[in-house]
C-alpha cells in the first residue's frame, strides 16, 4: 500500500454509564496498515466534517518497510448518557492539521522539567517518585509531609516504597497540551537477594483536574501481599467531610488530627462482598456502618474537603471487568495522609491498582464528570475498519 494516498478510520465514542460527559478525556490506539503512512504530522480528527483539536502520536514500533503501525490519538468529547459519536481520523498525503491543540481557550497543559522534578500546569512530580507529588496547587497547597507515592508491603509486613528503587528510569511519555504521560520503570529491593520490576505511569488530561496513577509489580516470586497509594493532604480549618461510595453514600466528618476513618471491603470467592467503615481514633476506629455486597458492586471512591478544597478519589484494581478478589482499605486520618491499600487474597505474582485523584472547588457535582464515579467509566473507544 502507497504512503502516498490518503485514508481515514472512524472511532466511535460511546458513552455506557448513563452520565453526561462534557470535555471528556478520550484515548484511543489505533492500528494502521502496512505502507499507509510515513509522516505522523499528516494526521487530523474530524467530527461532523470539522477538524478538532487531536493530540495524535506515531508509537515506536513501526511496519518493516518503516511505515507507522499505531497511532495514539487524544482528544475531548462532550457527549450526552447512552449516546454515540462518530469522529473520523484521516491521514496520510494531503493531510495537514490545522486546529491548534490549546484551543480557543489557550488551556493546553504546559510541561517543564529540572534535574529534579516535572511540572504539569499546576502539579509538579519528583522524578524520584519518592515522594511522587511535590506540589498541587489550585487554589492553596494541597499537598503536605508524609507518605507520598507507591508503597508495597512483604510476607513480613516491611513496606518499601520508591525511595530504594534501583534502575530507576523517569520519562515524560506523552507531553501535552491535551494529555501528558509520565513513566517510571524501575525495581524495587524486598531483600537482599530479590526484587521486582515495577512501571508506574502518571497521566493528567488537560480539561480536567485529576492525576491518574497506574501501578503494576511483577512479583514471580510472590513475596509480596500489599500495593498501596498514598498522599499526604494540606487542607484547612477543621471539620473536613468525608464521604464514600457506599450503596448509601456514607459519610461524615474528621474533627481533630488524631481522627481517622477507614473503610475496609472484603471481596470474596463465594460471589459476596463484606464492607465496613470504622472512625475514631487512629488506629482505634470503632464500627460506624456495615454491609453486604455482591462481589460485582466493588466501593470505588469517596472525598474529602475543607471550606475550600475538595479532593475526589477513586481505585480500580480489577482484572477485565471482574474486581479481583482481596481486601480494599481507604483510610482518611486527621493529620491529612490519605491511603488506598488493595491486598488480593492470594499472591498473584503481580500487583496492579489504578488510582484517580481528582481536585476540585465544593460542592462536588455528583455524577457530573467532576464525580470519580465517572472517572472509573471511561468512554469507550471502538475503531473500524480502515478506509
Amino acid at each position: 500500500m502507497s504512503a502516498q494516498t490518503r485514508h481515514s478510520v472512524v472511532l466511535h465514542v460511546n458513552e455506557s454509564a448513563g452520565i453526561r460527559r462534557t470535555a471528556y478525556p478520550v484515548n484511543a490506539r489505533v492500528p494502521l496498515p502496512r505502507g499507509a503512512l510515513t509522516d505522523g504530522a499528516k494526521t487530523r480528527l474530524m467530527l461532523d466534517g470539522k477538524e478538532i483539536p487531536a493530540q495524535i502520536l506515531p508509537e515506536t514500533m513501526l511496519w518493516p518497510d518503516g511505515s507507522i503501525q499505531w497511532l495514539q490519538v487524544d482528544f475531548n468529547a462532550s457527549i450526552g448518557p447512552r449516546e454515540t459519536a462518530q469522529y473520523e481520523l484521516q491521514y496520510g498525503e494531503g493531510v495537514t492539521p490545522g486546529v491548534s491543540l490549546n484551543g480557543p481557550g489557550g488551556n493546553g497543559l504546559a510541561v517543564s522539567e529540572t534535574a529534579e522534578t516535572i511540572t504539569v500546569g499546576r502539579v509538579q512530580f519528583n522524578k524520584s517518585g519518592a515522594p511522587l507529588l511535590a506540589s498541587v496547587k489550585y487554589r492553596s497547597e494541597l499537598i503536605g509531609k508524609g507518605v507520598n507515592g507507591l508503597v508495597v508491603t512483604d510476607a513480613a509486613g516491611h513496606e518499601h516504597d520508591l525511595s530504594s528503587a534501583t534502575d530507576l528510569k523517569t520519562e515524560v511519555v506523552k507531553s501535552g497540551p491535551l494529555y501528558v504521560g509520565i513513566r517510571y520503570t524501575g525495581r524495587l529491593p524486598v531483600d537482599s537477594g530479590y526484587s521486582v520490576p515495577f512501571r508506574m505511569l502518571v497521566e493528567m488530561p488537560n480539561s480536567k483536574a485529576w492525576v491518574k496513577v497506574t501501578a503494576l509489580v511483577d512479583d514471580p516470586a510472590k513475596k509480596l501481599r500489599e500495593i498501596a497509594f498514598e498522599t499526604p493532604l494540606s487542607l484547612g480549618p477543621m471539620p473536613w467531610v468525608w464521604d464514600f461510595g457506599t450503596e448509601r453514600w456514607t459519610y461524615g466528618a474528621l474533627r481533630g488530627a488524631t481522627e481517622a476513618v477507614e473503610l475496609t471491603q472484603s471481596v470474596k470467592a463465594a460471589g459476596t462482598s463484606d464492607w465496613k467503615i470504622e472512625t475514631g481514633p487512629a488506629g482505634n476506629g470503632q464500627a460506624y456502618e456495615a454491609g453486604t455486597m455482591d462481589r460485582n458492586k466493588v466501593i470505588r471512591w469517596g472525598h474529602i474537603q475543607d471550606g475550600k478544597e475538595a479532593i475526589a478519589f477513586a481505585v480500580d484494581v480489577e482484572d477485565g471487568r471482574a474486581p479481583v478478589i482481596g481486601t480494599r482499605r481507604m483510610t482518611i486520618r486527621g493529620d491529612g495522609q490519605l491511603a488506598i491499600r488493595f491486598a488480593p487474597l492470594r499472591a498473584s505474582g503481580t500487583l496492579l491498582m489504578t488510582v484517580y485523584e481528582h481536585y476540585v472547588a465544593p460542592p462536588v457535582q455528583i455524577g457530573a464528570a467532576t464525580s470519580p464515579s465517572s472517572a472509573l467509566s471511561p468512554l469507550v473507544v471502538t475503531v473500524d475498519a480502515k478506509k
